[in-house]
Parts: structure tokens; sequence; C-alpha cells
């Protein structure tokens, strides 16, 4: 015994009498392991070796004794140290005994401590609650009979047997069976899944349950939790910590995915056999539904589900996270700052790389899911609720952990030495902040079109034939111009109707004007006359515009082959266009909302046609529009006629943009042929219109301040009311 000494003696405080000391399953190493249990709460605590025969002698009263029988009858040598650890536990975990007023004023603090502020409590639990809803002892002993039936061998046999055979019947269907599956996405095939993936879900629950009861175990409660929300079912099982035996565990962890997939299987083989109706409904999303969730969601290791605890119980790791998450911790301050602290668990080296990597992928995995999570409570509640539940999210989840991990390397920075390994790693993250920080040369990228100086669009007026056609491909023409004359029936017949019917509006104005019975009758029938003659005027204006003209100078170009004459041409068609070749080419182009903010109002840029043989050219942008294009008016550039922007026509024909984009536009000031790389002023003849790749130079800007400019941008748009 290293310490003993009359002077550092101590009583031993009496445990509850309630608590019991159950035989657990060995830990990973193969040592023996001890459960305390204390029935009060229902919670378990698993203890070594050592901790156990300190207890099974805690009758000795004092601490010299204890330690002295200790010795004398294990091979183990505690000293007072060892003894006050482990009072100092039982103390924290309140199995010890007290009572008087000090013992009432101490659990009043332990109280109020596991009591945090209601802000505190609303933080941590708005998005997850528990509601227990009944005690299902009693009625799963009175039905154990029936669930030890469905799990006999014989039964898992028949419907292995059974499922293999819906599996190839269904490879052999497989067009049928997806047809099935898209005849859900509706309202009525939602409701359908939700009632049955509810059905699935009870039976899964109830065999944790009824497995948990094969074994010995009380099930205290089963109810429904809300995940942001989201209804979810649960089992306490919680008492299968005293079981001994590591496969009973584990049939207690897979139970409910055991069900699921048992159910998948018979549903399979059901879809074939069952005539079509609600039942077959039912079976095919029983078939379907069930394996995506068993898949995804209940094997996942990642999150708190039967995943969780089956790689816990066969690593036979108990409280798998926090372990992992502390190993982690340890491991990032020994890599970043050499900090000398032992490590929270003695671990072989493989077994630390089992529990980092966990983590890691933990932390991956959580950091999507809570900025889904803030996401989703962002859009699902109303505006400004939804903005202080995103920032609670992103603040508490994500930031605060990382705020708390760096105070706690702050307050060990006086352990903290430097190594070779480290300052590799050290040089390693500030080369990232530089990287980050450092403004680096921007160059942004833009579909784009080259044209020429003035170039117009000739759009067919309205429905019509063509009755003649004055110009060919090539031809020059005037300003003004007729280039092809048509005739649209339609207006023609608007024409002739309102005529009659303002030919007769005036009559009847003429003759009330001449009655003094109809004289009150005058005001009104004036303004039908004027709204008539407003739509004679229009459409005899639509009529004109029938004598399509050149708006400009220039070239005939890209005349459509449909147009010649006996054609019929809907309105709002393209059907040639005119170019003037005579000034400076321009370039158009579009960039994204991300983009745009880095574009001064005037830029260099330089043009890389589509087609490689035309040379690159050198460009001055001189306009960057601030506000999104509704529309887009460079028809090339839609992924419809072959560009790169994706676009749908709507209801009058125009091209609307599916993202947000922002045009820019320039002039060319010369070209650089590829083969010598010099400049050259006069730019060969533009034929027609070329699209390429137009990069501008931007002033330079660090990724730091791009990342922020976004984050503003985002916070802008959406904290608009």
């Amino acid at each position: 015994m290293a310490e003993t000494g009359r002077e550092e003696d101590f009583p031993l405080p009496p445990l509850r009498q309630d608590l019991k000391l159950l035989p657990a399953e060995n830990d990973e190493y193969g040592a023996p392991g001890w459960t305390i249990h204390d029935p009060v709460r229902n919670r378990y605590f698993r203890i070594g070796y050592a901790a156990f025969e300190i207890l099974h002698r805690w009758s000795a009263g004092m601490a010299s004794a204890l330690c002295q029988r200790i010795e004398n009858e294990t091979i183990l040598t505690p000293d007072f140290a060892d003894i006050r650890n482990l009072v100092t536990f039982l103390h924290g975990n309140g199995l010890l005994m007290r009572a008087g007023p000090e013992a009432i004023a101490e659990f009043s603090r332990i109280a109020r401590a596991g009591k945090p502020p209601f802000w505190k409590w609303l933080v941590h639990n708005y998005l997850f609650v528990r509601v227990p809803l009944f005690r299902p002892d009693r009625f799963l002993s009175q039905t154990q009979w029936l669930a030890d039936f469905f799990a006999s061998r014989f039964v898992t046999w028949l419907v292995l047997v059974v499922g293999v055979i819906g599996i190839i019947m269904t490879i052999r269907q497989w067009d049928a069976f997806w047809a099935t599956f898209m005849g859900f996405a509706n309202f009525q095939g939602i409701v359908w899944m939700a009632v049955t993936l509810t059905a699935v879900k009870i039976l899964h629950e109830l065999g944790h349950a009824y497995t948990a009861r094969r074994y010995g175990c009380r099930v205290p409660t089963m109810g429904v939790a809300f995940l942001v929300m989201y209804p979810v079912l649960y089992t306490d099982t919680s008492d299968a910590w005293r079981l001994t035996n590591h496969r009973e565990k584990l049939r207690v962890a897979a139970a409910g995915i055991r069900v699921e997939l048992m159910l998948a299987l018979v549903a399979t083989f059901l879809w074939h056999v069952v005539p079509a109706g609600p039942a077959r409904s039912a079976v095919f999303l029983m078939a379907s539904a069930t394996w995506i969730t068993t898949l995804v969601i209940n094997l996942s290791p990642l999150m708190r589900f039967d995943g969780y605890y089956l790689l816990s119980d066969y690593l036979r790791i108990p409280n798998l996270q926090n372990r992992a998450f502390a190993m982690t911790k340890w491991s990032l301050r020994r890599v970043l700052f050499a900090i000398d602290v032992p490590a929270p668990e003695p671990a072989t080296a493989h077994r630390r790389r089992v529990l980092i990597t966990y983590s890691i992928a933990v932390w991956i995995y959580r950091f999507f899911l809570f900025l889904g999570i803030a996401l989703v409570v962002y859009h699902l509640f109303f505006k400004v609720l939804g903005i202080v539940l995103f920032a609670v999210e992103i603040l508490w989840f994500i930031l605060l952990p990382i705020v708390n991990e760096m105070k706690m390397w702050w307050k060990l920075r006086h352990r903290a030495r430097w190594t070779v390994a480290n300052i590799i790693v050290m040089m390693l993250l500030a080369g990232g902040i530089v990287a980050l920080l450092v403004p680096w040369r921007t160059t942004i990228a833009a579909s784009a079109q080259l044209q020429a100086a003035a170039e117009a669009e000739i759009i067919s007026p309205a429905n019509g034939r063509i009755n003649e056609i004055f110009v060919t491909d090539g031809q020059r023409v005037a300003a003004g111009e007729v280039l092809l004359r048509m005739r649209s029936p339609e207006l023609t017949s608007k024409q002739r109707d309102l005529e009659l019917q303002l030919r007769e509006a005036e009559i009847v104005l003429a003759q009330s004007r001449s009655s003094n019975e109809f004289l009150e009758d005058v005001a009104s029938q004036m303004q039908e006359v004027l709204r008539l003659q407003a739509s004679l005027t229009a459409i005899k204006a639509r009529q004109a515009q029938l004598d399509v003209r050149a708006p400009i100078s220039g070239t005939v170009r890209d005349v459509v082959d449909a147009v010649y004459p006996g054609t019929w041409i809907a309105s709002r068609k393209n059907l040639m266009r005119i170019v003037d070749q005579a000034g400076t080419r321009r370039l158009v182009g579009y960039v994204s909302q991300r983009d745009v903010m880095l574009l001064p109002e005037t830029a260099a840029a330089r043009f890389y046609p589509d087609q490689i043989t035309r040379p690159v050219l050198n460009v001055q942008i001189d306009r960057v529009d601030r506000f999104n294009s509704p529309t887009l008016d460079t028809p090339a550039l839609s992924a419809s006629n072959g560009g790169p922007l994706a676009t749908r026509p709507d209801n009058n024909g125009a091209l609307v943009p599916d993202d947000a984009i922002y045009r820019v536009s320039g002039y060319v000031t010369g070209t650089e042929d590829i083969r010598d790389g010099q400049a050259h002023r006069e730019p060969a003849k533009l034929e027609t219109i070329l699209r390429g790749t137009l990069e501008i130079e931007a002033p330079a800007q660090s990724l730091a301040v791009r990342m922020y400019q976004a984050v503003v941008a985002a916070l802008i748009r959406e904290m608009s009311f």
C-alpha cells in the first residue's frame, strides 16, 4: 500500500441501499467489467475490476482497512488517491447515501444545475423533444409468445426463401416495379406512404422491445420524439446495459432493422401475388420505402440511430461518440501544439485510429446536417422566427463547439511544445490562412457572343402569311426599306368587325343626339365610339407593321429557311437579322450574381471564340448591369439553341433564365493572332454571331473577402421583407 498513515485515513461514506452491482460483458481488451444500476433514475454506470474489488469490500468502514483487505485478498495495491477518486465518482453521480440539511442543500444545488435556463432548454430541445406515451412492459409480457414465434428459426428461413423469390421476380419485372414507384409521386401516394411507414416503424420499435424482453430486460417507456417537427417513434431499451452477452446486446440493437428487412422481403413477394387495390399499394410501399429507410437512415452510424448502437456494441466501446470526440480533440491538440497531456483513455494505435476516423466522419456529417436543419427551420417558420432559429443553429451547434475548443487551446497553452512535426503543421495552416487573406489576381469567365456594332433581329409582328419577300441573304438594305410583306386574316377580320361596330356606334350616337329622350345616353355612347376608334387605330397600326421594314441600314443575314411567299408564320418568330459592320464590333455576355459583385464599371477582357480557328479578341468592358436580366436577349446563348445558359420560354415566347444572370457588354479593341501572339488593330470581318467565353480582369481580391461578400449578399437578400 503506497499510502498508509493514520493522518490520511478517512471514513468511507455509506452507499445507497437500492443500488445493484451487476456483472457486465468484458471490455474490448478482455478485462472483466461490472455495472452499477441506479433503479430510481434507471441509469447505468460501468466500472472496472479495481473499482469492483473496492466496492465489494466497502463495508471495511475506513480507507486504510479497505486498502489492507484488498492487498491481502487480491493482487491489487490501491492507495488513498484511488479511494478518493472512486468516492468523488460516487458522490458526483448521486450514488452515496446522504441525509440532513447539508445533503438536502446539495441535492437542491444538483437539481438546479440539472435544470438549465429556459432559453438553453429551448435551444437544445426545440429540434428534438421526447414524449413518452405508455409503459409497455405488461403488454410485452402477455404477447411475448407471438413475437417469439415470428422470431423463430423456421419463420426466419421461410421469410428468406420467400424474399429471395420475390427479389428474383422483381428483377424480371423491374420496369413495372419502377413505374409503380413513380405512380406514387402525388398527394394520395404521399398519404399512403406516411401510413405505411408509420405501421412499419411501430413494428420496428416493437422488434427492439420484444427482443429486450426476451433477454430479461425491462422496457420502461415507448413514445414519440419530434425531430425538427418530424415525428419519430422510440423505445427505451437502456436496460440492455445489464446484458453480459455481447451477441444479445447486438441482437437488441439490430432487432428493429431485422423486422423491417423481413417485412420488406415478404412485401416484395406479396406485390406479385396480391391483386390490384389498396392492399397491393400498401405492400408495394412496404417493399420499396422500407429498404430505403433501413439502408439510408437506420444503418447509418453517424447519428444515434440503430446503426450507431450496432457499431458501438460491435466495437465493444460504450458511449462511442463521446469517447471518439475526446480522443480526436486530444489528438488534434497533440498534432497542432504538441500539448503534453495524457490520453483520455488507454487505447492501442489501431483503436485510436478507429475512434479518430469515426469522430471526423461524424463532425463532417453533423456540419452538413446542422446546416441543412438551419435551412429547414428558416423556411419552415415565418421569416423573423426563421432568421432567429437559423442564427441559433449556426452559432450554437456549429460555431460554439469550435470556440470552446479554441478556449481549451488557450487554457492549455503553457503545456504546448514546439516539435518538427507541429511546426510543419502550423506552417501548412499559416499557408492556408495566407492563401485566404492575400488578394489574388481574379479573372471572371462569362458566356458571351460577338456581334456587329449594330444589328437587329427581324421578328414576325403577328400570325400571318408571307405574301412577298424582297431581300436575300447577304443583300444590303437601307433603314426603312421593306423586307417582306405579310397578310394576317386574323387582323383583317378584327379590323372589319371593328369598322362595323364603329359605324353602328356612330349611328346610335347621332340618333341619341337628335332625340331628347336619349340625351342621357350620349356620354356613354361617346365613350364607346372613342374606345372603338382607339382599337381600330391600333389594329391599323399592326396592319401597317405587316410591311416588315429594316430598322437599320446593313446587310441581311441568317434568313430563316421557312421565309418564302406562301408560308404561314406565327407571331414573334425570328425571320432574319440586319447586321451593320460599319462600326466597332461589340460583345454581350452574362455573369452570375456571385461574380457581378467583383466587376468594376470598366475592365479589360479577352474573348475566346468557341471556334478555335478564330483569333482571340481584346475587349474593353464599358457596361455592367447591376440588376439581373429578366429575359435573355441573345438567343444564341440559350441552351435551347446550343448555348451554355439554361432558359425556359414564357407565355410570350421570351427566354427566361433559370438562374439570376447579369449582362455585361463591351467593344473590340483588337485581335491577337493565335499563331504568332501579335496584336492587330484591324479585326477580321464578322460574318455571323460568334459564341465564346469572355475572361474579364477583375480587381485582385482575397478568398476571404469573396466569402464575406457572398454571405453579406445572401443575408441582405434573405432579410428583405
